[in-house]
């Protein structure tokens, strides 16, 4: 797992080392661009990490310290497990009217080598309307192709084959727009519906259970209240699972006043909720002070669950 914490000006990545009641980070490395809302993406991809950035996405590898910034109108990145590529998606408006019905400009790199080249045979006009998650080499991200909503869809690429498609989806899911949440379920596509604007107790949980069906499946998850009694803030995010399937629940910030910080993982067969303590970063004043966050009322943390190591060159 690694986590990303940031300030306006500058940000740090640390992987975490487990146990089963603490966290405790160690320092990968520091890079000089920061995070402007508790909402921009964050996301691990076979060794990769990009973030949403002011002008476009910035992908980073760890291991390497190798750091770029991708077209502005780049809006998702992905991972081919076949064929072992990392590909970014670039997706612009051919005539930038404000129309629903915009016909899209399709482009992809692969990273490490090659140029942008042209995708043909997309599936129609459409607007994308959340951030994007890569499941299986697929990239997945809500859109709607109709002025009323009525049709939501889940846009999907292939990041091997490079071809679209739409699948039918239900309107909760797409209903926040940007804030909507979606993420790798047991290598199944799923999304965490809930409030987004307030502290809630309960989620659903929709998964895509067969993409050539369109069929999903709804779970109503509760956890105690108490939960929010270890937050700061009014906001958590859910970056994912861990290896034993547990959805990942975190607060997007960090306190201003120096003291613990906690991620949580929710069992959807139990609803249980197990708190682990992350040391050395909320409750540590010199490791603050180093980074400058000892001033900033905002810190807002990310967090990339099952990072992995990789030498491969961006």
């Amino acid at each position: 797992m690694s986590l990303k914490r940031s300030s306006p000006s500058s940000s740090c990545l640390v992987s975490l080392n487990c146990s089963s009641s603490s966290l405790v980070p160690n320092l990968e490395m520091a890079i000089p661009v920061g995070l402007s809302s508790i909402r921009e993406s964050f996301a691990s991809l076979h060794g990769f990490l990009t973030v949403d950035v002011h002008g476009g996405l910035m992908v980073c590898n760890p291991s390497t310290e190798q750091v770029i910034k991708l077209h502005s109108s780049t809006r998702f990145v992905g991972y081919d497990p076949i064929e072992g590529q990392h590909k970014a998606l670039f997706v612009e408006s051919r005539d930038h009217r404000s129309s629903v019905h915009r016909h899209l400009d399709h482009k992809v790199l692969t990273l490490g080598g090659g140029s942008w080249r042209h995708i043909e045979g997309t599936p129609g006009p459409y607007e994308a309307i959340s951030v994007g998650v890569c499941v299986n080499g697929v990239i997945y991200y809500g859109a709607r192709n109709s002025a009323d909503f009525r049709n939501p869809v889940m846009v999907c690429f292939d990041v091997r084959t490079e071809k679209l498609s739409f699948i039918q989806a239900h309107a909760p899911l797409v209903k926040w727009g940007k804030y909507s949440i979606f993420i790798d379920y047991n290598g199944k596509l799923a999304s965490i519906v809930r409030y987004p604007y307030d502290r809630f107790n309960s989620f659903d949980l929709w998964i895509l259970e067969d993409p050539e069906k369109h069929e999903w499946s709804k779970q109503h998850c509760v956890f105690p209240s108490s939960v929010w009694d270890s937050v700061w803030g009014l906001e958590m995010s859910f970056p994912g699972t861990n290896k034993d399937g547990e959805i990942i629940m975190a607060p997007t910030s960090l306190s201003p006043e120096i003291g613990p910080f906690y991620i949580f993982y929710y069992n959807v067969k139990t609803q249980n909720v197990r708190r682990v303590r992350l040391l050395g970063i909320g409750d540590n004043k010199e490791f603050r002070r180093s980074y400058g966050f000892l001033k900033q009322h905002d810190c807002f943390v990310r967090i990339a669950p099952q990072h992995v190591h990789s030498i491969a060159s961006l």
